[in-house]
């Protein structure tokens, strides 16, 4: 029996920890799934589900996992692959031809499928000679959904609205099952991220300067202000001249006044001005929040206390995969790949481990440091992490998310100034690149980018 007082409860939770809206008319919603939690957890009422859910993070995504929809298959809705096909990529390819690299989120990516869309798409449409460098981010709240998205494995149902040729080319039959070619896979990372947390964007984690994101189905589970916030987000972290697709049951279109509006045949898509700040003042993540809580491997990352138990909603480190590598992996970028991907998992002490392998075998490999960085930070150890950006830093000077590590580590201890001295450094380095010169290859972050959020940081430092 979900109570009053419950339900109040378990609303505010869900509204705070995720954005998740639950008002009078979804109650039965909300019942049915909390019935689902508890049931799997074992919990023998609602009110232990609600203490176990507030305190053990596996607790917290299985609800999740029973809370939010996955409903989706290959190329939803085709007036939108349409636009992408004509409107969308040729723009994009036309200004992006200097660099030849895209950079694409799908935000709410549920089982995979849309992300999967989009690289078929990229692979069918983008020029291969000479080949363009892409990146795919893959994010879900939901844990089930992104194990499943990425063993990349189908069932006939995914494939309603797919052309027979596209799905005979990019999949091998599999029983009854198709599974996705492993060099389309490849080309997309998968990460646990919620979209309600203000810790985006950020360029030294990879949530920065999309050219293309496509966020479907997902406001309408959000309350207006929550919504507002996450446009906002959304807006922050595209690059000028980026496009956002939403669904076509997505809250109106006031709230996407910022964009310029793009009518196309069945479908409505908006782009960032081309002339339009790199970020705004809304675009840093707030260091100065009551009772903030570290997030898996992401630097700086915070979510919002309800209280001292409360675990954060776990995530991974986001690293860019590109659809054509100009060079293979050294053998310690594919040590280095291990270690992300047992990060990626949440196998903590095997990701210590195998960063720790990694740095006897190449004491001189600056990633390996900034990776054993950012799981010191997860862990709360401020001054290890702080050590370990300070030696990759030393390691590759030319590290310019060390750097920036290393400042948001100086906020979180309440040491200003020397927040400070770090930015001005890494500025200075910065200004001397050209605007347009990419400086991350990991996020393709151009030079320009990484300046307009280092400045705005520095006014965040001298505003304490």
């Amino acid at each position: 029996m979900l109570s009053a007082e419950l339900y109040d409860r378990f609303t505010t939770l869900l509204r705070q920890r995720a954005g998740l809206c639950y008002p009078e008319q979804r109650r039965s919603d909300l019942i049915y799934g909390l019935q689902r939690a508890a049931l799997s957890l074992g919990a023998e009422s609602l009110e232990q589900l609600l203490k176990m859910v507030e305190c053990y993070p596996s607790a917290w995504d299985e609800l999740i996992a029973e809370l939010t929809i996955g409903e989706t298959y290959f190329f939803r809705n085709a007036a939108q692959f349409t636009a992408l096909r004509e409107i969308i990529l040729p723009d994009l390819i036309q200004r992006r031809a200097a660099v030849r690299y895209l950079r694409l989120w799908s935000a709410g990516c549920a089982t995979g499928e849309e992300p999967y869309s989009l690289a078929i798409t990229l692979h069918e449409v983008l020029p291969s000679h000479p080949p363009w460098q892409v990146s795919i981010l893959a994010t879900d709240i939901n844990r089930r959904f992104l194990n499943r998205a990425r063993e990349a494995r189908y069932s006939k149902w995914s494939f309603r609205e797919t052309p027979d040729h596209l799905r005979d080319c990019y999949f091998v039959a599999e029983q009854e099952y198709w599974r996705l070619r492993d060099d389309i896979r490849r080309t997309v990372t998968f990460a646990q991220h919620n979209l309600a947390e203000p810790n985006y964007p950020a360029p030294h984690l990879g949530i920065v300067a999309f050219d293309l994101i496509f966020c479907r189905n997902v406001l309408i589970y959000f309350d207006e202000e929550t919504t507002r916030q996450v446009v906002q987000r959304l807006y922050d972290s595209l690059t000028p001249g980026g496009w956002l697709v939403v669904g076509h049951s997505e809250p109106n279109v006031v709230l996407f006044r910022q964009f310029e509006t793009h009518n196309a045949p069945g479908t409505v898509l908006y782009r960032k001005p081309v002339h339009t700040p790199f970020f705004t003042t809304a675009a840093t993540p707030d260091h100065s929040v009551p009772g903030a809580i570290k997030s898996s491997l992401n630097p700086s990352l915070t979510t919002l206390s309800l209280s001292p138990s409360q675990p954060p909603a776990s995530r991974t480190l986001l690293t860019p995969a590109p659809i054509a590598s100009k060079t293979a992996p050294t053998p310690a970028e594919e040590l280095l790949h291990i270690a992300h991907t047992a990060a990626d998992r949440g196998a903590w002490e095997e990701a210590q481990a195998q960063v720790e392998a990694l740095m006897k075998a190449y004491p001189l490999f600056a990633p390996a440091y900034y990776l054993q960085a950012q799981i010191a930070e997860h862990h709360g150890q401020l001054e290890t992490a702080l050590a370990a950006y300070r030696r990759s830093v030393y390691l590759d000077p030319s590290m310019i998310v060390g750097y920036i590590g290393m400042a948001h580590v100086y906020i979180q201890l309440h040491q200003p100034e020397a927040a400070r001295r770090t930015l001005r450094n890494v500025h200075n380095l910065l200004c001397s690149f050209t605007d347009s010169q990419i400086v991350d290859a990991a996020t393709g972050s151009t030079a320009a980018e990484l300046r307009a959020y280092v400045t705005l940081l520095m006014k965040k430092v001298d505003d304490r």
